[in-house]
């Protein structure tokens, strides 16, 4: 399976995936949310179980675990970028500081 990219001008909508209720993932979409606002994007963060990805989503944020599943239920052209760890994981501070940047997000 090759990447997917998207222009950070094409971004307006990032979608935290999760298995449904997990907590965890919720502190990770909350993160995101002030990293986004800290670095003064115009673009919303929304939290979302994998079976019910949003279609307008622009970008997939997972956690690695779920990578296989979100993919098959992402919309198509949207870059699926994963994460580890649950707090200050770097793909998700590379991830906005690539947008801040104006560079193209790229993703499974």
């Amino acid at each position: 399976m090759g990447s997917t990219v998207k222009k950070a001008s094409e971004v307006q909508l990032i979608v935290l995936a999760c298995e449904a209720g997990m907590g965890s993932s919720l502190m990770v979409a909350n993160g995101l949310k002030k990293k986004v606002k800290k670095a003064k994007l115009g673009i919303k963060v929304t939290h979302s179980p994998v079976h019910s990805i949003p279609a307008d989503a622009d970008v997939v944020v997972t956690h690695e675990g779920l990578s296989a599943r979100v993919r098959e239920t992402a919309p198509p052209g949207s870059p699926v970028v994963t994460y580890r760890v649950f707090l200050n994981d770097p793909a998700i501070t590379n991830l906005v500081d690539t947008l801040a940047a104006g560079g193209d997000v790229e993703g499974l």
